[in-house]
């Protein structure tokens, strides 16, 4: 589980309001859940302090989807309020509010900092993203941060997953490693600016180029990222050696599915008796390999962005 245990938790039971207080026991961020209430809000901004409080939020409808709306703002009171008053129609029907603060006014709160404030924001739109909820605004700018403020930042990261881990929110995390997934909706973006056609898409099967496409993320083994092919379609398309498997990681890889039956063949020529195959893709500081068994093969020429990517 990708967080520190060290830094602790606490969560308070959820009081007459219906607001659930949560804490990290040795670090500083602190997780408000309120429903939408004008009078949850007003007893939350009482506990931190009456002047402009900074800190970001997250808006949850979950209803017939799990939908976010987060955001970020140097007065939660005001904001929010705005949000229980005159909600965007992007998320209209909300009934439950994250509040994070470091439980300090604007004039002591680390959060003051909009760099630290942003830098956040996009955090947590990929955090959900990653736990599969429907977030309905966009990443803003990344600014730059500095050592300090990268230090900081990433203190608070931590802190986040575990509030939001403890509370039952997520289970999956971001890592900032070379292998992380890439969301559907971006990996769509990606290749269309790429000059790829979509014709068709899905979470687990495309038609890109007039070809078919099979969509996995893979799961995580000691040899790398597993694929499973198996049955009449996926197998079926495998051994046909026809369109491409799209990994929806690093820089999202393009699999000819002929390149990889040819090379599973050329590891074991009788691969394809049995109704299940397994291979691997491995993401390497400077190559992204495909595993069968004991073969590996190069396949970085297959990534649709540059890999590795410059910034590293």
């Amino acid at each position: 589980m990708p967080h520190r245990e060290d830094l602790g938790f606490q969560s308070l039971p959820e009081n007459g309001l219906k607001i659930v207080r949560s804490r990290t026991l040795l670090g500083n961020m602190r997780l408000w859940e309120i429903p939408r209430s004008e009078q949850a809000l007003e007893t939350v901004v009482e506990e931190i302090g009456r002047s402009p409080i900074p800190g970001l939020y997250v808006l949850l409808d979950e209803r017939a989807e799990k939908r976010a709306y987060i955001g970020q703002t140097e007065d939660i009171r005001a904001r929010l309020l705005n949000h229980i008053r005159a909600p965007e129609d992007k998320i209209q029907q909300w009934q439950l509010a994250f509040i994070f603060n470091d439980g300090r006014s604007a004039s002591q709160s680390d959060l003051n900092d909009e760099n630290i404030r942003l830098t956040l924001e996009n955090y947590l739109v990929d955090l959900f993203k990653i736990n599969r909820y429907r977030v309905v605004t966009s990443s803003t700018r990344l600014p730059s941060l500095s050592s300090p403020q990268t230090i900081l930042c990433n203190a608070f990261k931590e802190e986040i997953n575990i509030l939001l881990f403890n509370r039952g929110r997520i289970t999956r995390f971001l890592r900032g490693r070379l292998d992380d997934e890439v969301f559907l909706d971006d990996a769509r973006k990606i290749l269309t600016r790429k000059g790829h056609q979509i014709q068709q898409w899905g979470e687990k099967y495309a038609t890109i180029d007039n070809q078919p496409v099979i969509i996995r993320p893979g799961s995580e083994k000691p040899k790398g990222w597993q694929v499973t092919f198996r049955g009449s379609k996926s197998l079926a398309q495998l051994k046909a050696g026809e369109g491409f498997l799209l990994m929806n990681r690093g820089g999202l890889v393009f699999l000819p599915l002929c390149e990889v039956r040819d090379f599973i063949l050329s590891v074991d020529a009788e691969a394809f008796q049995r109704d299940t195959i397994d291979v691997f893709l491995r993401f390497e500081e400077e190559r992204i390999v495909l595993v069968y068994k004991t073969g590996e093969k190069d396949v970085t020429r297959y990534s649709v962005e540059p890999y590795p990517p410059a910034s590293r």
